[in-house]
C-alpha cells in the first residue's frame, strides 16, 4: 500500500492583540515644547539625535531636551521609559545609526 503524503501550510505571520490607535497630531510648531530623544544604544544613534535636536535648535526655540536611552536596539522601550518621556515631552525623535 503506497503512503499517502499530506502538505500542511502554516502561516507565520501569527497573531497580534496590538491595537492600533493611529498616528499622534502633530504640533503646528516646536516653539517652546520639550522635545525627548529616544536612542537605541546602537552605535552613533545619541550622536544622530544630538545632532538632530541641533538643527530643530536652529530653527524653534526649544523648551528642554529629554534624553533616554532604552539599551537596546532589540527590545522596545521599556513601559515606564515610555511612560516618562510621554509624561514630559511634547514631541519624542528616535533614530537608529551606525
Amino acid at each position: 500500500m503506497a503512503q499517502q503524503n499530506e502538505l500542511v501550510t502554516l502561516d507565520p505571520r501569527g497573531s497580534s492583540t496590538h491595537e492600533d490607535t493611529g498616528i499622534a497630531t502633530r504640533p503646528a510648531s516646536l516653539d517652546g515644547l520639550v522635545i525627548g530623544l529616544l536612542s537605541n544604544n546602537k552605535p552613533n544613534s545619541e550622536l544622530l539625535l544630538r545632532d538632530v535636536a541641533g538643527l530643530v535648535g536652529e530653527q524653534y526655540a526649544i523648551k528642554e531636551i529629554v534624553e533616554a536611552n532604552k539599551g537596546s536596539h532589540r527590545v522596545p522601550a521599556p513601559p515606564e521609559m515610555i511612560a516618562d518621556l510621554a509624561e514630559r515631552c511634547d514631541v519624542v525623535i528616535t533614530a537608529t545609526a551606525e
